[in-house]
């Protein structure tokens, strides 16, 4: 029972500390003086968003409407 506890704190520490060594800093939110704007990050994620949409060819493109020659 006992060693079984161990493994299992054994395990814990070095699954902590392979999440650790896997965390990245991004240059624009290294510094914390800066206030985030939740308005500028979401436009910019909407932006990138579609910029990849865009390369891939996956945008879509609106129907002309009805036919006035149809009815």
């Amino acid at each position: 029972m006992a060693t079984s506890i161990r493994v299992f704190v054994v395990l814990i520490i070095f699954l902590l500390v392979v999440v650790i060594s896997e965390a990245r800093v991004f240059p624009k939110f290294s510094s914390m003086s800066k206030k985030i704007n939740s308005e500028v990050l979401l436009h910019d994620l909407i932006h990138k968003y579609h910029q990849k949409r865009s390369m891939l060819g996956l945008e879509r493109l609106s129907p002309q409407g009805p036919d006035p020659r149809h009815h």
